[in-house]
């Protein structure tokens, strides 16, 4: 039995002390209620003490269930480590390497901080058997998390990820675990740093996705909120022929406190407030912000004359499929799309127009991943994959959302239709004309605690054994349970089986459109998606959060 002050009287060495010691005495208490468990998001959670937070001692619980798992399934397995620019990270890269290094696992780490799409490159590059990333996304600051890639470079998927957990949880005391100093397990080889070659073979890709860069007339804003994404873009933009960007160097330097911003994430218009006051400095008609790990990415499209338009997720979706398709269209290639199932209805509608072949996944882009794979010895090409949380990826070289491929595209796109008179609107505005304006809206509800958990699946269960004919005045026409893996046609009852894996996640597919719910994996919110035909979406989702997610105890 670990008790509480077994913890406390190792503070020191935590890594956490600072944290520690700014938290309230209940924040503090939270870390002891619960265990850090391994799930198919990985870990993300807060820094603290205790088996419930982040410390050096439970991500080397992490590093020892890894080691344990890898050995099973490999004979002298290498894994690849990267992290990004928030609190700790590089300090948690280097405590998983020493546990792996004398655990059996040869451990190749990088040298400073890289971005989410270059670890899952690297494993691929260097034919490693798994990798890790150090990163909380775009989540709030006082978080970080570890991601664990299989061999193909994606995540890993639930079945891999619940034989890792078992292995895990096996370990009792992660203050018994051993380690040893980084730098002795380096001098003596066990640990080796990343070839620098990797990243030049990384950025050699994104030019040849790219091709060429052929107008540069077009000034153009970077800002990387704090995190990855420069230097790597803006050399492969100099590469490229391209040099007319400013970049926000208030926003861009590495900070994991986030200084210039509340939330540094591109899906929420306030990350790019900087970015839009240099833009109307300089006078630049694009604005381009990555999130910490360089994995997501948004943009807004400024005119001569003051305005501008900031696109959603999955506006930039549609936006990038129509230009991607129109620069394939020479080639002749088969072509296929992946998107996840709670991606706007009118991706799928005009992947159909298009004649391209449509590809739903769950939610998460490791099952994006597992598609490419499939894919990978086929003669089909790649348009484009996307969530509507600003992930995307237009080649399979990485395989996770690639922001840093995406920006060269975005800047060459926006090139070209300013040669012609056009721009990102009037790309959207045309898609919009063809098959017509489908709104999309997507709420976060938080729900904090065990309390919190409780009410969230309240909020699923409400809809699992009870006939639901219409929700806020749409009819219903089928229910899609993904975690009963079934389909059920409301007006005949006839149910059908789903041929996607199962997850807690509920969809109402309606004429109009679909609603969907689905609890986050990485954090203590349920997720609301809209993507409707309607004339009020905003009172159409308001509507619906007020009667089935606020009357919920």
């Amino acid at each position: 039995m670990i008790d509480n002050k077994m913890w406390l009287d190792r503070l020191e060495e935590s890594l956490v002390e600072p944290f520690y010691n700014n938290q309230t005495e209940a924040e503090r208490n939270d870390g002891f209620k619960d265990t850090l468990s391994f799930g198919t998001a990985g870990i993300r959670s807060t820094f603290g003490i205790g088996p419930g937070r982040l410390n050096a001692f439970t991500v080397r619980k992490v590093a020892y269930g890894l080691a344990k798992y890898m050995v099973r399934q490999v004979d002298e397995p290498t894994i690849v480590i990267h992290y990004d620019t928030r609190f700790l990270s590089q300090d948690f890269a280097k405590e998983m390497a020493s546990v792996l290094a004398i655990n059996n696992v040869k451990v190749i780490i990088s040298k400073d901080y890289k971005s989410t799409p270059e670890l899952s490159f690297a494993v691929r590059n260097l034919e490693a058997d798994a990798g890790i990333m150090i990163t909380a996304s775009h989540n709030p600051k006082q978080y970080n998390g570890i991601k664990v890639y299989n061999k193909d470079g994606g995540q890993l998927l639930p079945e891999p990820s619940e034989e890792l957990s078992v292995c895990i949880d096996e370990i009792d005391n992660p203050l018994a675990l051993e380690t040893q100093p980084f730098n002795q397990l380096l001098e003596q080889g066990l640990i080796q740093y990343l070839p620098e070659e990797v990243t030049d073979h990384y950025k050699a890709q994104v030019r040849e996705l790219v091709g060429r860069i052929d107008s540069n007339h077009i000034k153009t804003v970077l800002t990387s909120l704090h995190g990855t994404s420069l230097p790597v873009v803006a050399d492969i933009l100099k590469s490229l022929d391209y040099d007319n960007f400013v970049i926000e160097e208030t926003q861009s330097r590495p900070d994991g406190d986030f200084p210039t911003v509340e939330r540094a994430n591109p899906e929420e218009l306030a990350a790019f407030d900087l970015g839009v006051k240099l833009a109307d400095r300089v006078g630049a008609e694009l604005i381009i912000a990555t999130d910490p790990d360089a994995d997501r990415f948004g943009f807004i499209e400024r005119y001569e004359d003051g305005s501008s338009t900031y696109f959603n997720g999955n506006e930039i979706g549609l936006i990038m499929m129509k230009l991607r398709y129109q620069e394939a269209l020479e080639s002749g290639q088969q072509l296929y799309m992946a998107k996840s199932i709670v991606t706007s209805e009118l991706a799928e509608r005009f992947g159909d127009l298009l004649g391209v072949e449509v590809n739903n996944v769950l939610t998460g882009f490791k099952y994006i991943s597992e598609l490419l794979e499939s894919k990978s010895q086929k003669e089909e090409t790649l348009l484009l994959a996307f969530e509507e949380s600003h992930g995307y990826l237009a080649a399979p070289f990485s395989r996770d959302k690639d922001a840093i491929q995406m920006v060269p595209l975005v800047i060459k796109y926006k090139n070209l239709l300013a040669d012609n008179g056009l721009t990102f609107k009037d790309t959207l505005d045309d898609i919009y004309r063809q098959i017509g304006e489908f709104k999309d809206i997507t709420l976060s509800p938080k729900f904090e605690g065990t309390e919190g958990k409780s009410t969230i699946n309240a909020i699923m269960d409400q809809f699992r054994g009870e006939q639901v004919l219409s929700i806020c005045g749409l009819e219903v026409q089928s229910v899609e349970d993904y975690e009963a893996g079934v389909i059920t046609h409301v007006t005949t009852g006839e149910q059908q089986s789903l041929s996607l894996p199962h997850a807690n996640l509920i969809r109402f597919i309606f004429k109009e459109g679909f609603i969907a719910l689905r609890p986050s994996g990485t954090e203590p919110k349920i997720k609301l998606y809209f993507s409707l035909e309607v004339d009020d979406i905003n009172h159409v989702a308001q509507e619906f959060k007020r009667h089935y997610v606020d009357s919920v105890q």
